[in-house]
């Protein structure tokens, strides 16, 4: 029929704008699949960079809650150290302060003992000047007083060997039976090492003028005492003084006072 031949060509027309339509969304579900497929090889790239990214930062974490940890003890024994120190350091504070008082205490006594040394030291400087000066003059002194025994034992002895020599010549001029009575009187001779000492001339000096009038008194004793020359002495007449009394009576004159 003739009727029907459009209605054919209407539908072959859209059968094949089906087709088309079909192809076309084919090509699209071909295209979406193609690109589908390379997102979800891209997204499973991502997910296994994603993925190791995480690892690697749950192992940073990891690590450094580790060090957090590890830090966290090292600190709490830096705290106890620190405690330590100071406990430490206030047990030596105290010490130093102890020390210092100590110090000062120890200074102040030094400097009492220097005082003290320097008072001393200047107390013995003043004795000892003191005892060189009495010193020197005990040694002038005792010099002097050696002077005057020396002469007094030399002109003691120079009297006395006067004495020996009248008594030896009024000896010779009495009668035989008189030398053996008056032979006890004689005195011994004296010792020579008397004669050895070596007299010192000085300038004189009062003792020396004591010792002078001594021995003057003491030759004019001797020539009372000698006899007339040719003249005899009765038996049993003694002479006017004893040579112990003259020589007594000159050391008691010629004596010099003591100056100590």
């Amino acid at each position: 029929p003739a009727g029907s031949a459009p209605a054919v060509n209407c539908v072959a027309m859209e059968t094949q704008s089906l087709e088309h339509q079909i192809q076309s969304v084919q090509r699209h579900i071909a295209f979406l699949k193609k690109e589908q497929l390379q997102l979800l090889h891209d997204l499973h790239l991502e997910i296994l960079r994603l993925q190791k990214h995480c690892t690697e930062l749950t192992h940073d974490l990891e690590m450094k809650e580790l060090e957090a940890r590890q830090q966290d003890i090292i600190d709490q024994e830096l705290e106890e150290k620190c405690k330590i120190m100071e406990a430490q350091l206030q047990e030596k504070e105290k010490d130093n302060l102890e020390l210092r008082r100590e110090l000062r205490h120890k200074e102040s006594l030094v400097a009492a003992l220097r005082s003290n040394l320097r008072n001393k030291e200047r107390k013995f400087l003043e004795e000892l000047k003191r005892r060189s000066h009495r010193v020197t003059v005990l040694n002038t002194e005792l010099q002097k007083e050696t002077e005057a025994a020396a002469y007094l034992s030399f002109q003691l002895h120079s009297t006395k060997q006067r004495l020996h020599s009248s008594r030896q010549r009024a000896f010779k001029d009495l009668p035989s039976r008189d030398k053996l009575s008056s032979f006890e009187d004689i005195e011994s001779m004296p010792d020579p090492a008397l004669f050895l000492y070596t007299k010192r001339h000085h300038a004189p000096t009062p003792h020396l003028k004591s010792e002078h009038r001594a021995s003057a008194l003491s030759s004019k004793m001797a020539t009372d005492q000698s006899p007339p020359k040719g003249g005899r002495q009765k038996a049993g007449q003694q002479p006017h003084q004893d040579p112990a009394e003259t020589a007594s009576a000159i050391r008691t004159m010629g004596k010099p006072k003591s100056h100590l």
